[in-house]
């Protein structure tokens, strides 16, 4: 968070607006739990006040039980006044629930915590709790209050300890519903805590009762469950080591490509990065499904990210390009997830791109349109490339003699506006004809 502040105290005002613009927090919204928003909310402090950011932070967690945020929170956004009564009852009627289920889950912590019992326990279900249950007294009733103290101490903040509770509830409930539900408490204190290997094991859980092909429930409950897992993802393959190449393999398949397309397509900026992110020869392994999956979407999303892949592989239309790699850099910096890579090497891969393309489409540029098509004024990096000559002040591309696809296409229109002004102006000639053979004969 560090680096990134330090990026964002150099945001221009019109960067400011790029970046509120296509802020994706609002959507990230309803497929996230709010404690995984947090973070992203926190964020923001670069493209608004701090005093918005706080009041922010404030009515997201003002419902849950981390009682000490929310006081000081108050505090700081109303300077003076006293801590609200209803606070004040929150805050009691809160330890005394922790006391109540502290003291009715310890026992069975204990018990679950000791030599004798880790060692007769099995990997079968229902032997452990006809085990635990003729040996220990610990009935369903008190293997259902380690969920209820694992929920209450997630959403008072203590992350850890929840984590702990709802995996020892796992291991005995024989609840579905319950299990999943622990489930995704258990992702979310991982990712808060940064336990990006656990948090990935909790992942493929996931996964495999979502997509399992039993799947308890409706079409549109995988589907909205898909949602969550997409987003909740994201935390993880952003920060896990070759996370990216996970992302694109996992956002390619069938399955949640499709979900992509139908709840959340916005999710297809991370895509792109994830793809502009990968090695050379990933990179150009993925082109064609990313392009088809953006072209898919252009109606209903666009971005700075997608935008980019349309102008480089499906439009052309360099003209926007300066402005669209301008925002794509902003944004590289001041987005959340993205702001986690290494942005001056995304930014680089970016380019090089463009310069690909570039080599494709034209065969001689000026210094000053490849500074702008690259929004880079150093660009000693893309004459390095073995396809660029610099030769009076124009960039010559090599490998271009035979014609470029750009220059046959431009020769080819030129072609068809000669033809036609040709037979505009055949049709002229005959009309002005039979206009004057007309009035010879009134």
């Amino acid at each position: 968070m560090t680096e990134q502040t330090t990026q964002h105290a150099k945001l221009t005002a019109q960067e400011v607006e790029i970046a509120r613009k296509y802020d994706l927090t609002p959507k990230f919204i309803q497929f996230l739990d709010r404690h995984l928003i947090f973070p992203l909310v926190e964020n923001l402090d670069s493209i608004y006040s701090s005093e918005d950011v706080e009041s922010m932070e404030y009515d997201l967690l003002k419902d849950t039980n981390m009682t000490k945020f929310i006081r000081e929170k108050y505090a700081s956004l109303h300077p003076g006044e006293a801590i609200p009564a209803d606070l004040e009852k929150k805050e009691k009627a809160i330890e005394e629930e922790y006391a109540r289920l502290n003291a009715a889950t310890s026992k069975t912590l204990e018990i679950l915590a000791s030599k004798d019992v880790q060692e007769s326990l099995k990997q079968d279900k229902t032997y452990n709790r006809e085990y635990l249950s003729k040996n220990h007294h610990i009935d369903d009733a008190k293997i259902l209050e380690l969920y209820n103290f694992g929920k209450f101490q997630y959403n008072r903040g203590d992350y850890v300890v929840a984590s702990d509770l709802l995996n020892n509830f796992r291991l005995l409930s024989v609840n579905q519903d319950l299990n999943l539900s622990a489930t995704w408490g258990k992702i979310s204190s991982e990712i808060i805590t940064e336990s990006w290997t656990d948090a990935l094991e909790e992942l493929n859980k996931l996964r495999e009762i979502i997509d399992n092909r039993h799947f308890k429930g409706s079409t549109l409950d995988q589907l909205n469950k898909r949602t969550w897992l997409i987003h909740f993802s994201l935390f993880i393959f952003f920060n896990l080591e070759n996370g990216l190449e996970s992302l694109v393999d996992l956002f390619f398949s069938s399955s949640y490509l499709s979900t992509i397309q139908a709840s959340c397509p916005w999710i297809l900026r991370y895509l792109v990065v994830a793809v502009i992110s990968s090695k050379p020869q990933l990179r150009q392994k993925r082109i064609k499904d990313l392009v088809r999956a953006v072209q898919t979407e252009e109606y209903e999303y666009q971005d700075p990210f997608t935008k980019f892949v349309e102008i480089l592989f499906v439009t052309y239309e360099f003209d926007e390009l300066p402005e669209v790699m301008k925002q794509f850099k902003v944004l590289s910096t001041t987005d959340f997830f993205i702001g986690t890579l290494d942005t001056a090497e995304l930014y680089k891969n970016a380019q090089v791109l463009v310069l690909d393309t570039i080599g494709k489409l034209y065969k001689v540029l000026s210094v000053e349109q490849l500074k702008k098509f690259l929004n880079d004024q150093n660009i000693d990096n893309a004459l390095a490339r073995d396809n660029f000559k610099l030769e009076n002040d124009k960039v010559l591309i090599r490998g271009a003699e035979t014609g470029s696809v750009y220059q046959q296409v431009y020769d080819k229109t030129k072609a068809f506006n000669f033809k036609t002004n040709q037979l505009l102006n055949n049709a002229f000639s005959i009309n002005s004809y039979n206009h004057k053979q007309s009035s010879q004969e009134v």
